[in-house]
């Protein structure tokens, strides 16, 4: 896995990735989000492959250990850009 620059990850991204944090599902990320859930999917599919991690845990994962969600709060939130 490679570190991602800040400005590649939209606002939008970081909030999916919250949601994803928060255990939230796909069908419930597109009902928050006001996406399908074929387009959420597709979002998702991107940004493991930009952050080169296999499964939405790595990705969580990956975004907790290089701080683009803050630790120790509940529920998750992102870090500021």
């Amino acid at each position: 896995m490679t570190l991602v620059p800040d400005d590649l990850i939209s606002d939008r991204d970081r909030q999916l990735i919250v949601m994803l944090a928060t255990g939230y599902t796909t069908t419930r990320i597109a009902r928050e989000m006001r996406l399908s859930r074929y387009t959420v999917a597709e979002r998702i599919g991107r940004l493991l492959d930009r952050f080169g991690c296999s499964n939405r845990s790595q990705l969580v994962a990956y975004c907790y250990a290089h701080e683009l969600l803050h630790v120790g709060i509940w529920p998750p939130a992102a870090a500021s850009s």
